[in-house]
């Protein structure tokens, strides 16, 4: 890894000034195809998110035209899902002909299921020469990349250990495209060093909205801010050691909060990052209601002179009236119609007699029946509308064919190829696909809840269920999906209502600028495991939920953030006893707080496929599995801490908690943390039980195998004792 790092730094600035010149010249990009989420399904188990149209444009052409304007002069797509798709579509578009401003080039990263994988591949291939743009598939901006490069450069010149620039827009409180996972930037006021990254749960969560910094950041620092009103677009400008990085450190995978936050807080990197705010206009489309807004936004001219008008595909031929209408040539308008402002209509389509149509996108060769309805909705290419239908915020997808006197009501989504019979009634938030796709639990729910895998073999295709007859009617061709969180109370309740959701709806979401006090001000109410620590004003108006600490809550986040940060385990130890003795807890929370980390640490390594079962275990139990040498101090207390490694790895739904099991107990015995006796004694106790039967298998057969091996050894010792007093 080492070598790799010094290959990227050589091609990058160690050739003489020659090689420094050609790095200069050149702008290489990275463009990340894949959201490795499923908050587009559906949809995207037919086609990538990039490929999805945006007021009629594919997404990734709006990236793509960013890039353009920047200058870059190299352009990398890693694919993961549907790459065959995306490959495609550069090929036939401008961006592969002769005089494109760029050099286009498709990487398929099959294997990649999330960011960190994604750079790991970029760093194995040795593509990167210098400094690069990195962004996502999905991006909407009219920011001035110039502006951010000389910033860039300005901040790499006077500090040698800069890394990243993060591009951030600042938006107001209730600005609608503003990301609906709201997190905080800890910023240096003087020059926009950032200092810290932290996610701000939602409102709904549940979750405790505090952020815990460690003082040490803080040194040398004379003034900073704290930001929680900025739209992260995700465009970052990167050295060339990121990728490296990335790929020294497996278990990052996400960009901000493992890898910004992992550099930020690491001891080891001592790597720099600065933000470059912007007050253009930038986006990315995350979610159904940032979808929603962004087009919203787009229509009404906001990312001017990016816009409809300028026609991005060389085909299209649209013109602008007035109140943000747009039509293509070849649009068939009945006399009787009638269009609304902030109206896209695309070439070919067909409004028949009485029907209304306001702030809504109409695709291609569309054909709308009379005396319908359509508000705030985006109906796509050769969809077909029966007369007397309404639709209200909604999604229809390509190829639809929807019969007379249908009601779709808010945030229904009708996948590619759905065929709705007549006078069917859709209810709120339904979302149709043509053929059933199986719901599948998330990676990524136990340690970072809003990211998900949307690759198609993880949304396969069942040939066993039914379809929904009742909302698709007799000749009717649907399956109804539901989001994969509807199992999961601790998040489904606010994923379900914002993310899974086309509308918005600002109740539910917290992005109060005012909601992080400033940290002198709380100090002195609580103190925490941390010794710095900021606080929303909401916690003021309940004082009484305040008073009752979650300890659990506070401990696994504690040893998470040990492991994450690879603290050592000194530090660790002081964190979880002080935290311990402040709230007056026993041991065996303690134990089980660190129990519950560690196998969410190896079940996130397991499910991310970072590394295999058995290599995930002792790497968890190997390097953490020592903090148990300070919470259990007699016999007694190790039986509760086998207990609970039993216990609570049926909990976590391994999908095989038997070899878990066995692994992490051999691991402890081989690090001389669980002795024979104690397993022994704890063996002859749990075997009587029943319950978990399934689960100890494996475990029996190694305590057997342990008594087996030191009877021999017994055996042995006295045979050779025999022959030494002979």
């Amino acid at each position: 890894m080492a070598g790799k790092k010094g290959k990227v730094t050589g091609k990058g600035g160690n050739g003489g000034n020659k090689a420094e010149l050609v790095q200069d010249e050149r702008l290489q990009a990275i463009v990340l195809t894949d959201s490795f989420e499923t908050r587009f399904m559906p949809l995207t188990a037919v086609k990538p998110r990039c490929l999805l149209p945006l007021a009629n444009v594919p997404l990734i052409e709006y990236t793509l035209e960013f890039l353009a304007k920047a200058g870059a002069s190299e352009v990398y797509l890693m694919c993961a899902s549907h790459a065959d798709q995306i490959s495609e579509y550069i090929e036939n578009s401008r961006w592969n002909m002769p005089w494109s401003p760029f050099r286009v080039s498709t990487i398929m990263s099959l294997e990649s299921r999330s960011v960190g994988d994604a750079m790991r591949d970029v760093d194995n291939r040795g593509i990167i020469t210098g400094d690069f743009i990195l962004v996502s598939g999905d991006l909407v901006t009219n920011m001035e990349f110039d502006k951010a490069l000389e910033f860039h450069r300005k901040k790499k010149a006077e500090d040698k250990d800069h890394i990243v620039t993060m591009c951030l827009s600042k938006a107001s409180q209730f600005f609608r495209s503003r990301c609906h996972e709201p997190a905080v930037f800890l910023l240096d006021q003087s020059n926009d060093k950032c200092l810290y990254y932290q996610d701000i749960p939602l409102e709904n969560s549940n979750q405790k909205t505090s952020i815990s910094v460690d003082p040490e950041l803080l040194e040398d620092v004379d003034e900073f801010t704290v930001r929680n009103d900025l739209v992260d677009c995700h465009v970052d400008i990167c050295s060339p050691h990121v990728p490296a990085i990335f790929q020294e450190n497996f278990d990052y995978q996400f960009l901000r909060r493992d890898f910004v936050k992992g550099v930020l807080t690491s001891d080891l990197l001592k790597k720099s990052i600065y933000a470059f705010i912007t007050e253009d206009y930038a986006a990315r489309v995350e979610s159904w209601q940032t979808y929603d807004a962004i087009s919203q936004d787009f229509i009404a001219r906001w990312c001017y002179p990016l816009v409809l008008n300028s026609n991005l595909l060389e085909d299209q031929t649209y013109s602008y009236e007035s109140e943000h209408i747009y039509k293509e040539k070849g649009v068939v308008l009945a006399q009787s119609c009638k269009i609304g402002k902030r109206t896209v209509i695309g070439s070919g389509s067909k409004i028949g007699e009485g029907t209304i149509i306001e702030n809504s996108v109409i695709g291609r060769n569309c054909q709308i029946g009379e005396n319908i309805i359509i508000k705030n909705s985006f109906i796509w290419d050769n969809a077909i509308i029966g007369s007397q239908t309404a639709i209200e915020h909604s999604i229809v997808a390509s190829n639809v064919k929807i019969g007379s006197k249908v009601v779709l009501h808010d945030g229904c989504v009708i996948g590619f190829n759905v065929v709705l019979d007549d006078n069917m009634v859709v209810p709120v938030g339904t979302r149709l696909s043509e053929a059933c796709v199986e719901r599948q639990p998330s990676q990524f729910l136990d340690s970072e809840p809003y990211g998900f895998d949307d690759t198609v073999d993880r949304a396969a295709k069942s040939t066993n269920a039914l379809p929904a007859r009742e909302l698709v009617g007799e000749k009717g061709v649907g399956y109804v999906y539901e989001s994969d969180d509807s199992d999961y109370e601790d998040v489904s309740s606010v994923l379900d209502k914002v993310t899974n959701a086309l509308a918005y709806r600002f109740d539910d979401l917290y992005l109060s600028d005012n909601s992080i006090s400033s940290i002198s001000a709380k100090l002195k109410k609580k103190r925490r495991s941390s010794t710095t620590s900021a606080y929303t004003d909401r916690e003021e108006d309940d004082d009484d939920e305040d008073e009752e600490e979650d300890f659990d809550a506070e401990a696994i986040a504690t040893v998470e953030r040990a492991m994450e940060n690879n603290h050592d385990l000194d530090t660790a130890l002081l964190e979880l006893n002080t935290l311990r003795m402040s709230i007056n807890v026993t041991y065996h929370e303690v134990r089980s707080a660190t129990v519950v980390a560690l196998l969410r640490r190896t079940y996130h390594f397991i499910t991310t496929q970072t590394l295999g079962p058995k290599e995930a275990v002792q790497k968890v139990f190997g390097q953490w599995g020592l903090l148990f040498k300070r919470q259990a101090f007699d016999q007694e207390e190790f039986i509760d801490l086998a207990n609970l490694i039993l216990e609570k790895a049926v909990v976590q739904a391994f999908e095989k908690p038997e070899f878990i099991i066995f692994t992490a107990l051999s691991c402890l015995y081989d690090h001389d943390i669980l002795d024979e006796d104690v397993i022994y004694t704890w063996w002859d106790q749990t075997s009587q039980d029943s319950s978990h039967a399934e689960a100890k298998t494996l475990t029996g057969k190694w305590v057997e195998w342990l008594r087996t091996a030191d009877e021999e050894s017994t055996s042995e010792e006295e045979e050779s004792d025999v022959t030494d007093s002979e």
